[in-house]
């Protein structure tokens, strides 16, 4: 069933609150279905293709706190949620992979194609806007703003570090853990010509040593975001950092930080970014250690 991209579900014509609720939860049981269906979940599938850019669209718009709650308290939806994410984490990788490897083998400029991808905005509009949260933060230390960031899980297409580095002019290191998506990226910023600005090391985030830097962001798909946390506090712990999450309708997609058990490890939100509706997805939690121990709890 088709739900509508614009406004709230529930309100739609005269059609009753649970039957739309039920009706946006059947169509992501079928998009969830496909995807653990499909063996293929490259852009070459275009029904994969087609499914999760509806799931897309429909998880930009605008939904009452009581819409999300039955949403992600549907049964079906906490059983599979884990499993989807998986599957669309799988996709996106996909899509990189194929967009990275075809315009490094161009013979056009690198940073035009890398432009016109149909992504392109939506990790400007991102990316600007953690720039902007970034530089509130740090205005008072011109030190901490200049120095290199450390950019967590940066995949097959880097697009939030070569945008980190255009337009935040500052040096980036990416880790990555996927050689696939290492060798991929690599061969992408040299093509591009930045590759001794933003430059890719193979390594775990849960294992790399910190201390020598002092910005750190880590990317929604980074599964272990708390064994991340872990190290970035044991090895530099006056580290300032930015984590991707998800809010609302949009954990449907991407998981969410457990905001709890970010105090219990001893972090304080200094603040976070809210995402552009319909254009959007992500949010992201900027983060200091607490100069005070967590209250366990």
């Amino acid at each position: 069933m088709e739900v509508y991209s614009s406004g709230s579900i529930l309100l739609t014509g005269n059609t009753t609150r649970i039957q739309m609720v039920d009706g946006f939860i059947a169509f992501i049981r079928e998009v969830n279905e496909l995807l653990q269906k499909e063996v293929d979940l490259s852009p070459d599938n275009q029904l994969v293709t087609n499914m999760i850019r509806r799931l897309s669209l429909q998880l930009r718009s605008h939904y009452l706190p009581e819409e999300v709650q039955a949403v992600l308290s549907n049964e079906y939806i906490r059983m599979n949620q884990r499993n989807l994410q998986d599957k669309l984490s799988e996709a996106e990788f996909l899509v990189e992979l194929g967009d990275s490897l075809h315009i490094s083998k161009s013979e056009d400029s690198v940073l035009d194609n890398v432009r016109r991808l149909s992504y392109w905005n939506i990790y400007m509009a991102l990316v600007s806007e953690e720039l902007s949260t970034l530089r509130r933060i740090t205005r008072a230390d011109d030190q901490k703003e200049k120095s290199r960031i450390v950019f967590v899980g940066s995949g097959p297409m880097p697009l939030s570090p070569i945008i980190l580095h255009l337009i935040g002019d500052v040096e980036v290191l990416c880790l990555e853990i996927d050689p696939v998506a290492y060798d991929a990226s690599c061969l992408l910023l040299e093509r591009m010509g930045i590759g001794n600005k933003v430059t890719v090391v193979l390594e775990n985030g849960s294992d790399f040593d910190y201390s020598s830097y002092s910005r750190v962001f880590v990317a929604s798909l980074v599964r272990d975001k708390l064994g991340v946390l872990n190290q970035i506090k044991r090895t530099s712990p006056d580290s300032l950092v930015a984590v991707r999450t998800a809010e609302g309708m949009k954990r449907i997609m991407y998981e969410a930080v457990d905001e709890s058990q970010l105090k219990k490890q001893g972090w304080r939100i200094l603040t976070r970014t809210w995402p552009e509706e319909t254009l959007v997805i992500n949010s992201t939690l900027f983060l200091e250690r607490m100069t005070t121990p967590a209250i366990p709890g």
